[in-house]
């Protein structure tokens, strides 16, 4: 029998990709690109309900994009730098080209949203 990893052992998640790059990099404006790779990758995809259940939904149409405004307007109330973005693509493209540390919490939110989208893709 293999041995587990060392994580699944101690009864640890390893960490989320975005958030195991917001832990890596200092700069913010790489922080915002990174994320904004995820974004692009997993925004186009599908997010499964009901999977193995029995309420007799078998298949969605949701796509990951169909939470963007919500994952905004939770951005929004928390962070001013935020405010004017109308697409996290606009907010992950601006915050690249000039960010400082003020935009450091609006990547730590976004990358936890971003995260558990990740999460459900990869069936962890």
């Amino acid at each position: 029998m293999a041995a587990r990893p060392l994580s699944a052992r101690a009864g640890r998640r390893p960490a989320p990709r975005a958030s195991r790059s917001l832990a890596a990099s200092p700069d913010p404006s790489v922080l915002a690109l990174q994320l904004l790779g995820s974004w692009n990758r997993l925004s186009n995809g599908h997010v499964a309900l009901s999977t193995g259940c029995s309420c007799g939904v078998a298949d969605s149409q949701l796509r990951v994009q169909d939470f963007e405004q919500d994952i905004l307007d939770f951005l929004r109330s928390r962070h001013p730098v935020a405010l004017p973005a109308d697409s996290i693509q606009a907010l992950l493209t601006g915050l690249a080209r000039n960010a400082d540390d003020r935009a450091r919490p609006v990547l730590a939110d976004l990358a936890r949203s971003i995260d558990s989208f990740e999460a459900q893709h990869s069936g962890r």
